[in-house]
């Protein structure tokens, strides 16, 4: 990204405040950046804001789902808000994700990204991740009904006599800190109140092969988020590193043991292990940079004191 020098210093104070929970202040910065009417027409759209400062109110309003998809499910929550104030609300999202999309309260109509099906009507354009910005969040308001997303069809239930964890060790190429390697969560093949199902696609399944840990779906493959996200409702706990898989289940409102590298992303704040944004998610954080020992240490100690439901 080329950064000109007044916006890197407003971006930096923007990500101090927010990861400090101090979101008034986030948003100050975020007006200055705005005020600042930077052309970013030549930047990936993932890092260009879209929002204008218009009102919705009374508006057709448009949500672009510009970036990841966990992004993408995390400030959806904002759909019925909008909808409260606007004229119409369209999303436009990855194909993957609509389905699930539909059983959003407030989204009149959900169109696949890319496929410029947006009409021509005057529309209040918003990128999904701007919707904090949109609504002047503080951590007292953040909107966590939860869930507030669902499966629109249920596939096969799972039934075990033990707990039943999902798994979930790799993001994405996008920052690395993030993943960790199976082999260094092989101390929770040592319990058998403990069954487990993995939720990770892409190469790292392939982490499986040689890994002490028995996973009930080995073979799973599918990329169908409705069958991932059925799964994540019959089981017992998600374990997951900061990925879709991640705000999936959150959304949902499954139990998740959530594993954060030492800098983890401004959403989850600092010094805390709980999240505002997901009741039922708690934060298991490194304390030094690369060494997730003591995390999986936390990890095992609190899955073996758990009890089937």
């Amino acid at each position: 990204m080329n950064w000109i020098p007044d916006e890197q210093k407003t971006a930096q104070q923007w990500l101090m405040a927010a990861v400090a929970g101090d979101f008034a202040s986030a948003w100050a910065a975020s007006d200055l950046l705005r005020q600042m009417r930077i052309d970013y027409s030549r930047r990936e759209r993932w890092c260009r804001p879209l929002w204008d400062g218009s009102s919705m109110d009374d508006r057709n309003v448009l949500i672009r789902c510009w970036r990841g998809l966990g992004d993408a499910i995390q400030f959806l929550r904002y759909a019925p808000l909008v909808r409260l104030r606007a004229n119409s609300l369209t999303v436009e999202a990855p194909q993957a994700l609509l389905p699930l999309f539909q059983t959003i309260h407030g989204i009149d109509r959900l169109i696949e990204l890319d496929h410029n099906d947006t009409e021509t009507k005057d529309y209040v354009e918003i990128e999904s991740t701007e919707l904090p910005y949109v609504f002047r969040t503080t951590l007292d308001t953040i909107p966590c009904t939860i869930p507030y997303l669902d499966t629109p069809q249920e596939f096969p239930q799972v039934r075990e006599k033990q707990l039943t964890v999902g798994l979930c060790w790799c993001g994405g190429s996008y920052d690395l800190r993030r993943s960790i390697r199976l082999a260094h969560l092989e101390p929770l093949s040592g319990s058998s109140k403990l069954s487990f199902f993995q939720l990770q696609r892409g190469a790292a399944l392939q982490e499986i092969a040689k890994s002490p840990i028995v996973f009930q779906n080995p073979e799973e493959r599918s990329m169908d988020l409705c069958r991932t996200a059925s799964l994540i409702k019959s089981l017992d706990i998600i374990v997951t590193v900061d990925t879709m898989v991640a705000h999936l289940a959150g959304a949902l409102g499954k139990k998740v043991l959530l594993l954060l590298h030492a800098d983890a992303d401004w959403r989850w704040l600092r010094d805390r292990e709980d999240s505002p944004w997901y009741p039922s998610i708690r934060l298991l954080r490194q304390s030094q940079a690369e060494d997730w020992k003591p995390v999986v240490t936390r990890l095992v100690e609190l899955l073996t004191a758990l009890e089937k439901p």
